[in-house]
């Protein structure tokens, strides 16, 4: 039986396929009835636990997501973006002891951002551990991480204690979405769980590589340079 997606009203097949799979939406479900309703969340951390692709608010922009350590479900979201494979993922983190697993060492610069900006839209980018995968890491040897303060994923991160991937839910290099209505459908019809946080502020994270204890800017978002500036500037003063 043919199901619709609830989001552009098409009708979705299941023998429509990508790749080898047929890719329909299961689940559509709205932040407030996902913070109320605990049986929704474990829908959520089940699908994740198997593999499923997610579009999902955050503080920042829509992403689209997956469970960063299931490679299938991060190649699908490739196909899904048609990103480059070059391009490297955010992904997002529990807490300090996931950074930990992650990647090779937290600089001390690293560990003053840490302090003063997470949970927060901060990206910072560490050398990343072997054996981490290269779709993650771009074949860079590095993996951005952030620390999401997002209610949302907050609550499925009580469940779920595996890094989960947080690329903007559009065609790379396109502009993110500020609501689901603005994502394209045919990235809607391919993924198999979508929950909506209405309309949302749209400004992605501030992105920044500390892997050699030092600060380079790779994109300003919420958080200002200046923000960061000053934070290094009255820790220069007490010393």
């Amino acid at each position: 039986m043919n199901r619709r997606n609830p989001i552009s009203g098409t009708t979705l097949s299941p023998f429509r396929k990508m790749g080898e799979k047929a890719i329909y939406s299961y689940h559509n479900f709205r932040v407030s009835e996902v913070l109320r309703d605990a049986k929704k969340r474990e829908l959520i951390v089940g699908d994740l636990k198997n593999g499923k692709i997610m579009i999902y608010p955050t503080e920042t922009v829509y992403g689209i997501g997956c469970d960063a350590f299931n490679d299938t479900a991060v190649n699908r979201i490739f196909e899904i973006k048609k990103r480059p494979l070059s391009k490297s993922l955010i992904v997002l983190i529990e807490d300090i002891e996931m950074v930990k697993e992650l990647v090779v060492e937290i600089k001390p610069v690293a560990k003053e951002l840490i302090m003063a900006f997470w949970p927060g839209p901060l990206t910072m980018i560490f050398k990343a551990k072997s054996g981490i995968n290269k779709l993650l890491t771009g074949k860079t040897g590095t993996i951005a991480l952030r620390q999401s303060p997002y209610p949302l994923l907050e609550s499925i991160f009580e469940d779920f204690h595996h890094p989960i991937v947080s690329t903007s839910a559009n065609i790379s290099n396109e502009k993110p979405a500020a609501s689901i209505q603005d994502i394209p459908t045919f990235i809607t019809d391919k993924v198999d769980l979508i929950i909506d946080g209405g309309r949302i502020n749209n400004i992605p994270s501030t992105v920044i590589d500390v892997t050699d204890n030092k600060i380079v800017y790779v994109r300003e978002g919420v958080v200002k340079k200046t923000s960061i500036e000053r934070l290094l500037y009255d820790r220069n003063k007490t010393v």
